[in-house]
């Protein structure tokens, strides 16, 4: 898990770095718009936002349930919220290469960190949540059983293709963002799939192949719902300029990150799995009663 989730970030932080200076790119081009003396209070409105929307959600899901996720699962949320946070500082990263979306800001560095962390760290345990209350719709879950099923090729042949999609998005994208900022954006999830083939480990997609669509598609709406939640909060109380062709390619795009979080959280979730032969023996004391054998 370690390995995959390294060689993850390594990637996404090192390869737009080489394919927007292999395009003949400056690091002048990619200053930061500056600006909005109402970042720190509209993303501290937000982060509260999403705070009470997460505990709401937790108590609704209990009630519908009997099961509380961030107290049966505590450990595993603030995982998933540490690595929500990650994420996030690494998309927004990313999105020096390609300006999808802009907020101008004067602050530096440090209390851009300070502000913006909580915020990010919300995200995911949000899209989760509200993909668990989908989930305690039994009807919905029935509805998205189709007979439609997805049977891919090899693991291998196409973990080799995923990865090859992956790395060359993240570049290439980098390189011309006005042409291949889906692929840019895309490279993400399909380097953490293509990883978890590598490993011989399930993905996100597996269900598919009996035709089990509703975790996919809960996510994906969770996605969405959580996303705009965000979005027209901030917006209410910030500047945030989303630069993309039309709504329906913003949709889209918060979809994509919550199957990009689903897919973090399921390589996470490996550390809960269950332990190793080694690791259950080890605390095993020795029998009390000592043997002798005489020859």
């Amino acid at each position: 898990m370690k390995t995959r989730l390294g060689i993850f970030i390594i990637a996404l932080l090192l390869l737009p770095l080489a394919g927007f200076f292999i395009s003949g790119g400056e690091w002048q081009q990619l200053t930061v718009a500056t600006g909005a003396d109402d970042v720190i209070a509209g993303t501290l409105r937000t982060s509260i936002m999403l705070m009470i929307y997460v505990f709401l959600l937790n108590i609704i899901v209990k009630r519908m349930t009997g099961n509380s996720p961030l107290d049966t699962q505590r450990p595993y949320y603030l995982a998933v919220s540490a690595a929500s946070a990650l994420l996030c500082w690494q998309l927004s990263f990313m999105n020096l290469f390609v300006a999808n979306w802009i907020s101008p800001q004067d602050n530096p560095l440090l209390v851009q960190m300070m502000i913006y962390t909580p915020l990010f760290a919300l995200l995911a345990p949000a899209i989760l949540l509200t993909r668990a209350l989908f989930g305690s719709f039994t009807g919905l879950l029935k509805a998205l059983t189709w007979r439609l099923t997805f049977t891919p090729p090899n693991a291998e042949t196409l973990a080799r293709v995923l990865l090859t999609l992956a790395l060359l998005g993240l570049t290439a994208g980098a390189a011309w963002p006005e042409k291949l900022y889906w692929l840019f954006w895309s490279a993400p999830l399909l380097l953490l799939t293509a990883l978890q083939l590598f490993w011989h480990e399930g993905t996100i997609f597996t269900g598919l192949k009996t035709g089990d669509w509703g975790r996919l598609v809960c996510t994906a709406l969770s996605g969405i719902v959580v996303g705009n939640l965000a979005v027209i909060s901030y917006q209410a109380n910030a500047l945030l300029d989303i630069n993309l062709p039309n709504i329906w390619v913003a949709q889209a795009g918060l979809a994509l990150f919550a199957l990009t979080c689903l897919q973090l959280s399921d390589v996470l979730a490996e550390a809960w799995r269950g332990k190793s032969r080694q690791a259950i023996y080890a605390g095993k004391k020795k029998f009390p009663i000592p043997i002798v054998v005489k020859k």
